[in-house]
């Protein structure tokens, strides 16, 4: 079992978790299409990434400021209720530390979420991912922060490119 459990350690770590581009397709960035800005949410970090350096508020001022500087408007609580398709970039960062404490098993996801209809039945809306990058790998208790700028920072980036390609300013 020691053997499984290093060996599935050793094949995460050689992950590159910066090859999410060639995951979003044609479709994905149509989506993006006549949007007015997203609304950013960021989901609950555990207690103990929080207690290792990583937090919400870190991870929500990288993405906004990313963002911003792209000429992306982030739209607010009261502005995402009445855009009518309702646009979120939703960031999630699953995280399980090891026994040992000297690292985290990492899951990080970055969507856009909107609301959506079925084609047969135009009057029912719900919300839907129309846009994802995601990625897993390991990282040391002592860099968790580090994955902000080594994970998250360029798939927002690479998000508002996509965004801009779409919706030229």
């Amino acid at each position: 079992m020691r053997y499984i459990v290093m060996a599935i350690v050793m094949i995460l770590t050689c992950l590159d978790l910066s090859t999410a581009q060639a995951a979003v397709t044609p479709g994905e960035r149509a989506s993006l299409a006549g949007l007015p800005g997203v609304k950013v949410v960021i989901e609950d970090i555990k207690s103990d990434a929080q207690a290792d350096g990583l937090s919400e508020e870190a991870i929500r001022t990288a993405v906004e400021l990313i963002l911003r500087s792209n000429g992306i408007r982030v739209l607010t609580q009261s502005e995402l209720l009445t855009t009518p398709s309702g646009p979120y970039l939703y960031v999630m960062v699953n995280s399980m530390k090891s026994k040992t404490g000297s690292y985290y098993a990492v899951g990080i996801i970055v969507q856009l979420n909107q609301r959506v209809s079925l084609v047969h039945r135009p009057e029912h809306t719900m919300a839907a991912t129309t846009y994802e990058m995601s990625g897993v790998g390991i990282y040391s208790t002592h860099l968790l922060r580090s994955l902000i700028s080594d994970v998250i920072e360029p798939y927002v980036k690479i998000f508002a490119n996509d965004f801009l390609a779409i919706n030229p300013r």
